[in-house]
């Protein structure tokens, strides 16, 4: 078990190195990165308003009510940051549906066209299994009406779930769906004429996407905003990445994960990572790494700066581009810097709590 001390008003953590345990001072290096980065994203939502959002909701009389409560609040007050990204007042559709509303959603095509995916989910729930978890529903920008772009985001949840009995990782799925809400808002207006005018016409809309948000940007980011939003103190925020890495770690079908022993490996699998076509596991690891290495970017230059390259997505000619506009620097100097974090991450005893 981790043992903690104050030494020079740092806090060192107490670790096993070489069979003897040694004072780190580098585990406290990487939470006062990561308190850094929470306090920089919910400092934005302290001081926001809802004055850019008009939030609607769809919920199901068969969702649960502890649930229901639960994520109304905080899509409020995620609102309050991701409204400050939106140019004028919003129309954002808030989703809570369970397994009992399949027919339901088969008739509403923006919830649709991606159900099938959901049906193992509804067998399992049905039978009184994974109930621990919950479902993105809804994560877009687009139109729901012709010609009318609106946010739309949600959760899937079995009927008979709880709050008390949701997975830990279950609290964040509310704020990261609608993250991307905020991604798309910058890219949705534009993607279709930068898709049309593309220098390479042999690259298809899928080459073209993955071109300019990246898994590890996508969804990653969306990760650092959400884990944010999800924990309402710094204590809790630490448990729930401590959490997520131990989970990922015991992860047999994982293997990049145990690669992650040096820097230079953390920089090679992000790198790896980039185009989920290419390696089977790069959708999967983009959450963990992505959302490490825009935590770094939060913490090291400010929300700020982490607001230029959603504002930046359609910038150039790829993501590349983006990154050197709002950044000042390339996408393999982003690597490196935030190499040492990320590893640092891989390298901590599981929390106490757990």
């Amino acid at each position: 078990m981790a043992q903690e001390k104050v030494s020079s008003g740092a806090k060192l953590t107490c670790v096993k190195s070489g069979g003897k345990l040694t004072w780190s001072a580098s585990a406290a290096s990487y939470e006062l990165t990561k308190l850094k980065a929470y306090n920089e994203i919910r400092s934005r939502a302290d001081s926001g308003n809802l004055d850019n959002v008009s939030l609607v909701y769809h919920v199901s009389p068969y969702f649960p009510k502890d649930l229901k409560k639960l994520y109304t609040s905080q899509v409020e007050y995620s609102s309050k940051l991701y409204g400050s990204l939106f140019n004028k007042k919003e129309v954002i559709n808030v989703y809570m549906y369970t397994e009992k509303d399949e027919a339901y959603l088969r008739t509403q095509p923006i919830l649709a066209e991606f159900l099938d995916e959901h049906l193992s989910w509804f067998k399992a729930w049905r039978q009184g299994k994974d109930q621990e978890h919950n479902l993105g529903l809804a994560a877009w920008f687009k139109e729901g009406p012709p010609g009318v772009l609106e946010g739309h985001t949600g959760v899937l949840a079995s009927s008979k779930a709880t709050a008390k009995t949701m997975r830990k990782y279950a609290i964040q799925v509310m704020p990261h769906e609608y993250w991307h809400v905020v991604q798309d808002y910058y890219f949705k207006p534009k993607f279709e004429d930068k898709f049309q005018e593309r220098a390479d016409k042999s690259l298809d809309g899928l080459d073209f996407y993955t071109l300019h948000f990246p898994t590890t940007f996508r969804e990653g980011s969306a990760n650092t905003i959400s884990f944010a939003m999800g924990s309402k103190t710094k204590k809790e925020y630490l448990d729930l990445y401590s959490y997520f890495i131990q989970e990922l770690k015991s992860y047999s079908h994982l293997k990049l994960i145990a690669t992650l022993t040096s820097t230079k490996a953390v920089e090679k699998a992000l790198k790896k990572i980039e185009d989920r076509r290419t390696f089977s596991e790069a959708h999967e690891a983009s959450y963990p790494l992505g959302s490490l290495l825009y935590e770094w970017v939060i913490a090291e230059y400010g929300f700020d700066a982490y607001q230029k390259i959603i504002e930046n997505q359609m910038t150039g000619n790829s993501f590349e581009d983006n990154i050197q506009a709002s950044l000042g620097m390339s996408v393999s100097e982003l690597y490196k810097k935030a190499a040492p974090h990320i590893l640092a991450a891989f390298n901590q005893p599981p929390s106490r709590s757990r």
